[in-house]
């Protein structure tokens, strides 16, 4: 059977990457302190390339600069964009990182998305995540009392332990309960729902309206017939053969005649 690949799945085009960055460049400034140090020029020109729609740059790069906790002149801020269009810019996750100088255990506490990392690349953190979201669902089941794969039967295999197949393994090791029927199926029919057991015989009377016809008080379609056929016992053969409407023989017929 031919394998089909599962579609792949469409972007947001409507998606606007920027504001995100925008934070998580503000986020991160804060959480060094970049404003005071000397290289405090790298944020505010990283945040400055992702406000390319800003109808006054300026202005906004002074308020950027109040929300990562420092404060420029308005000559300052004129001073960073005029760089920032001269250098190069960092579009992708890693060589922003490498511009703001983020590491991984950074990006993990500050909860980057759309920033990556210095001593972590981007395989590398695609694989710690998958195996991340493994562990959380492997614990998800355990609590919720699921065994683990490798206990299953068809891991273990112990029929081949024993030399035998697999269906007869089955059979030998088939465990069912003795005197008691199994139980409703998923769909309870009342919340008083129990086994059967065999002390109650066979004339224990069912629960909520599944007790028999003669146990309520009704007959039954069988008993209902006898006594129909009760009432034209004592007649001969041939006037219960007339009152049942069947053919009668001509020797018959004279008789009754």
């Amino acid at each position: 059977m031919k394998r089909v690949a599962a579609p792949k799945r469409r972007r947001n085009r409507n998606f606007d990457l920027n504001p995100m960055r925008r934070r998580e460049i503000i986020r991160h400034a804060i959480h060094v302190g970049a404003m005071d140090t000397e290289d405090r020029d790298r944020w505010l020109i990283a945040w400055h390339w992702y406000n390319h729609k800003a109808k006054d740059p300026i202005w906004s790069l002074m308020e950027a600069a109040k929300r990562m906790g420092g404060k420029i002149t308005e000559a300052e801020a004129s001073a960073v964009t005029e760089e920032a269009s001269i250098i190069r810019k960092c579009w992708t996750a890693d060589n922003l990182a490498r511009l703001l100088g983020v590491t991984y255990a950074q990006r993990q506490e500050l909860r980057l998305k759309t920033i990556g990392s210095t001593d972590i690349k981007r395989g590398a953190r695609k694989v710690l995540r998958q195996r991340k979201d493994r562990l959380y669902r492997e614990a998800k089941r355990r609590a919720a009392g699921m065994r683990p794969q490798s206990q299953f039967l068809s891991a273990t295999q112990p029929w081949r332990q024993e030399s035998m197949s697999r269906a007869a393994w089955y059979r030998q090791n088939k465990h069912r309960k003795t005197g008691e029927t199994t139980l409703s199926a998923v769909s309870f029919l009342s919340k008083n729902d129990r086994p059967v057991s065999p002390e109650g015989g066979a004339g224990m009377e069912f629960e909520r309206g599944f007790a028999s016809k003669e146990a309520r008080g009704h007959p039954s379609s069988q008993t209902a017939a006898t006594p129909a056929a009760d009432r034209f016992e004592s007649l001969p053969v041939e006037l219960r053969l007339l009152a049942l409407g069947l053919p009668v023989s001509e020797n018959l017929a004279r008789v009754v005649a």
